[in-house]
């Protein structure tokens, strides 16, 4: 039988919110005439003793003791006993008087007190103050009364499960793969403290708002959309669904106001807390996440957290040697992706970048090689399970960040445009555009050749892993190619300004005026090309986003900027090249289905997308015509699909070449990752987009080099015709057929020779041949002729020689270059090949031939005639 209940002597318990323990063991309980007697002595009715935490718990009668004694109960489950006691405060008298004041606090102010308005918020600096009220004072595009948005934001804050689910909606987007915060501690930590945010710590509850901020624009919880139709979950805003409902406006009106309020909170709480000002890992999250939020309402709204966040990084850094200090996530791949963001995003807005040359050495290691050594390696083979490899080998961010910074410094930055045009450094910026280029192209095709399925049975991963693998690849080549699209932007807008200042002016400056005009209008006209370029392949990736966290986040890609390229751009039925209407129209359209998805998040391009149906309807109503399926650009190189997908690559070669055709073979649809169509980078379309565009000065309007004789070659004749004009010739492979041909299995080659009608050329011969020197020297005269090349403009710029980038090869026969057992002979252009050197100098308007080479030194390589392309 358990015990008697037992009191202790005092009248009361402790006033302090302390629990008290006991050990297992009880003392003797003191004496019941001794309580008896005291509470007699005092005259006053005992109190009696609360219940002890764990009946409490288990909602069971307790028979308390006092401390240190335990309870019946607690002694026989053999547990400790602790009792917190509860302090409650002196009631107080219902007089109505509270109940008065509030009515009369209702009367003077009938609308819910806003948490930003002035009176509330003295801490704000006064140019913040007025921005936050502007905010507040905005119309949005649904009316909502205050009231209903400060009750649901009531709601939402004590709502753990809408907090839970907006932290944990964080890793589904672009910034939760940065080194900036590791990923899920906030949601442990959130979960810790009972999904409370206030019991976070301080900087870290700051984070949380703004990252529920970032996220609600999400989120389809109805407590973020409020009343209305039931919203599609996010989960289930796949690729299929997306298919057929492009049009997600309603949701992002919807929403609006709620994130509104949410994006102004965290700003408050960022301010009130002092992040800009205390270093620590979450403050530093929180600033770059805050210049995102508010960079995209203008650059100079967050330029303030964008420099507080490389101030904290720094200061990171500069503790990292202290014990206890905090440290910087050390991912040297994902630091490259970050400031090539920002050089981007700097460029873009015409401000300097915030990191530097020595941010780059602290954060992500050693200076890689060259992009000319990158273009050389990436011929090279590669461990297909090897991501890093695979990846980022063929085109890294540093060199990405590295562009943006220069241009921005001598070109297009807040001194540099005050300047005259660095025309030398244009041309040299131009010719890295293009290396850039054929190295995505590479990249590319290596995504493609890994998701085939010979190489996908061969390396197969579980199916999670597969899937992820797919997804990331998707999401780099996504990422890389925007990545080039905006180094192009910055350039076209900054010539396309010089050109039209130069046009006005004083008559004394008239005649310099118009030669530097009409340099730097030769020099626009080429980066048109290269810019409409990077616009169709920005539509490209609205299109082929890998998911809609992805798509939600181009809004700060200059869109409109990129429709008005396209709309500018004339047709090769109006006399343009580089883009059909077709292609036009079809660009044009995945801009405006891609902006209506994107208003799942965001509902302020609306003036955007009605501009962009009514410059899409105009262009529509002019008629259509019987015109090619693909660009000009496109149908003068023939591509060459040496991918595994294609059993028979060297069909579209015979074709040109007037052989007689071989039996058809059914093809194989392209692999598709994560949404992205390869076939996009497999098909006609890549001429126009990938690499092989061309670049030279032939494109720009110049008239090319007279073409010497061909030299007399002793392997067969070639059956391709020599063109009478660079840059592109019938029968030239570009980079990535030849690049494609040297990664493939041994067994794959020796099939590919036998079926284009070379059975004795075995497969170690050709692998040989691509690895060598002479291998070299064909990229150099063929795969990047033209695509890379400046063709001369160093010399047209400065008016005296230079290296001008390699020259445009023409007429190559493969067939010739392989009946050869050699390869041809040392100073005698077999096969018809003409690779040209370097444009040589030039003395105004006339080009005279050159003495440079390709890949190597060429004795005497004339610019088109390249007669001895094989002394190297």
């Amino acid at each position: 039988m358990p015990p008697n209940p037992r009191s202790s002597t005092s009248a009361s318990p402790s006033p302090y919110p302390s629990a008290s323990t006991s050990s297992y063991t009880d003392p003797a309980p003191p004496s019941n005439n001794n309580e008896a007697g005291a509470g007699a002595g005092h005259g006053k009715k005992r109190k009696k003793l609360p219940s002890c935490d764990s009946c409490k718990l288990r909602r069971v009668l307790c028979m308390p003791v006092a401390p240190p004694g335990s309870c019946p109960r607690c002694m026989e489950k053999g547990i400790v006993c602790t009792t917190t006691p509860v302090v409650r405060k002196k009631p107080v008298g219902r007089t109505g008087k509270r109940i008065e004041e509030a009515r009369n606090l209702r009367r003077r102010r009938p609308q819910l007190p806003s948490f930003t308005g002035p009176s509330n918020t003295p801490w704000i600096p006064t140019h913040v103050q007025g921005r936050l009220q502007d905010t507040d004072q905005q119309g949005g595009l649904p009316t909502v009364s205050a009231t209903d948005i400060d009750s649901r934001l009531g709601l939402a804050e004590l709502s753990g499960d809408l907090v839970a689910h907006l932290l944990g909606l964080y890793q589904s987007i672009p910034q939760s793969w940065l080194p900036l915060y590791p990923r899920g501690r906030l949601s442990l930590m959130f979960e810790t403290v009972g999904r409370r945010l206030e019991a976070l710590p301080p900087q870290a509850e700051v984070l949380a708002h703004t990252i529920i901020a970032l996220t609600s624009r999400l989120s389809s919880h109805p407590l973020i959309l409020g009343p209305g139709p039931a919203a599609p979950s996010f989960e289930a805003l796949t690729e299929s669904y997306l298919r057929d409902h492009k049009d997600l406006r309603q949701y992002g009106q919807r929403r609006e106001e709620m994130c509104s309020k949410l994006r102004t909170k965290a700003v408050r709480l960022s301010w009130e807390r002092g992040t800009m000002v205390k270093s620590c890992e979450e403050s530093m999250a929180c600033c770059f996440l805050l210049e995102m939020l508010e960079g995209r309402r203008g650059p100079k709204e967050g330029k303030p957290y964008g420099s507080a966040f490389v101030s904290h990084l720094r200061t990171l850094l500069d503790a990292a040697g202290e014990a206890g200090a905090p440290k910087v996530m050390p991912m040297s791949l994902g630091w490259s992706a970050l400031i090539m963001r920002e050089a981007l995003y700097a460029s873009n807005a015409g401000r300097t970048s915030h990191f530097t040359a020595a941010d780059d050495l602290l954060l992500c290691g050693d200076v890689p090689s060259s992009i000319e050594e990158a273009l050389l390696e990436s011929v090279e083979d590669c461990d297909v399970r090897d991501s890093v490899t695979l990846f980022f080998g063929p085109m890294r961010p540093y060199h990405v960040a590295r562009l943006a910074r220069e241009c921005s410094d001598r070109v297009t930055g807040t001194h540099s445009r005050k300047q005259p045009l660095d025309e030398r450094y244009v041309t040299k910026f131009m010719t890295q555009l293009d290396h850039l280029s054929n190295l995505l192209t590479v990249l590319a095709g290596r995504i493609a050749f890994v998701l085939s399925p010979a190489a996908t049975s061969a390396h197969s991963l579980p199916a999670p892993f597969e899937t992820e693998r797919r997804y990331i690849m998707a999401a780099c080549l996504y990422t890389l190619q925007l990545a080039w699209s905006s180094l192009c932007l910055p350039l076209y807008l900054d010539l396309k300004r010089r050109v039209g200042e130069l046009s006005q002016g004083t008559a004394a400056t008239a005649a310099e005026r118009r030669r530097t005009q009409e340099r730097v209008a030769l020099l626009l006209k080429q980066m048109h090309q290269t810019t409409l370029r990077a616009a169709r392949m920005v539509a490209q990736s609205v299109k082929n986003a890998p998911s809609l966290a992805f798509l939600t986040h181009l809004t700060q890609e200059r869109l409109g900027t990129w429709a008005e390229v396209l709309m500018e751009a004339k047709t090769v039925e109006e006399g343009g090249e580089g883009i059909t209407k077709e292609e036009k129209e079809e660009d044009l359209k995945w801009l405006v289905d891609g902006l209506k998805t994107m208003a799942w998040s965001w509902s302020d391009d609306a003036p955007l997308i009605a501009s962009l149906e009514t410059g899409l309807a105009n262009l529509q109503l002019t008629g259509s015509t019987n015109y090619p399926p693909a660009s000009t650009s496109t149908s003068q190189q023939p591509f060459i699909d040496f991918s595994p997908a294609n059993s028979d690559p060297f069909a579209s070669l015979h074709a040109g070449s007037g052989a007689p055709p071989l039996p058809p073979q059914q093809q194989p649809t392209s692999p598709s990752i994560a949404g992205i169509d390869m076939s996009f980078f497999s098909s006609p379309a890549l001429g126009s987009i990938g690499a092989g565009a061309p670049s030279t000065l032939a494109q720009a309007g110049i008239p090319p080099p007279p073409v010497p004789p061909p030299a007399p070659s002793t392997a067969p004749s070639s059956s391709a015709p020599i063109p009478s004009a660079p840059p592109q010739a019938t029968g030239i492979p570009s980079l990535d057929t030849l690049t494609s041909l040297s990664s493939l299995p041994p067994d794959t080659l020796t099939q590919m020779a036998a079926a284009a009608g070379f059975p004795g050329v075995s497969a170690e011969t050709i692998t040989s041949f691509l690895g060598s020197g002479m291998g070299a020297g064909l990229f150099g005269s063929l795969g990047m002729g033209g695509g890379l090349g400046g063709g001369g403009l160093a010399e047209m710029a400065a008016g005296l020689g230079g290296m001008g980038g390699a020259g445009m090869g023409g007429g190559f026969d493969l067939d010739a270059m392989l009946n050869v057992p050699l390869f041809g002979a040392a100073g005698e252009a077999n096969g018809g090949a003409e690779g040209g050197g370097a444009g040589g100098g030039s003395q105004g308007a006339a080009p005279s031939e050159g003495d440079g080479g390709f890949m190597g030194e060429v004795d005497e390589a004339n610019a088109g005639g390249g007669d001895e392309w094989m002394n190297i």
